[in-house]
């Protein structure tokens, strides 16, 4: 089912969303819309790709730090995996008015509640990237 709610439109980085879930943001992009959008977009669309979810929900925030010298971009992104789990994917990027000032740990994800540091960029990697990214993170076996 999670695969063919996605056409082949979707793949080439449209980033559509069904109609059935829930956004605080516009489910099409369209002439003159937010990159940032599309972006949040694309990440709910590479998780489903890449891991056979179905998306339900998705939430984009910013938050102007510091006069504006820094701009934090909150992305949720929840799906339900092809065996029915829940599947919740929380990116961060810091923004900062000089791009010389960019550092390590200005990109980071969760997925679950749970951080992975060793995943943390400069830069926030393309939407196909973060995909994959989850689907691996979502492999690799936890300890109890």
């Amino acid at each position: 089912m999670s695969r063919d709610c996605f056409t082949p439109y979707d793949w080439s980085r449209s980033f559509l969303l069904p109609a059935d879930m829930a956004s605080n943001i516009p489910l099409r992009g369209a002439v003159g819309m937010l990159g940032a959008h599309n972006a949040a977009r694309g990440l709910l669309v590479e998780i489903c790709r890449h891991t056979g979810a179905h998306p339900t929900f998705l939430h984009y925030g910013e938050t102007v730090l510091d006069h504006g010298a820094i701009i934090v971009v909150d992305v949720s992104a929840t799906a339900h995996l092809p065996n029915g789990e829940p599947l919740c994917v929380k990116t961060r990027t810091l923004h900062r008015r000089h791009d010389d000032d960019a550092r390590n740990g200005d990109w980071s994800i969760s997925v679950d509640g749970v951080t992975y540091p060793g995943e943390d960029r400069r830069r926030s990697p393309s939407p196909p990237m973060q995909g994959w990214i989850v689907h691996r993170l979502v492999r690799r076996p936890t300890s109890s």
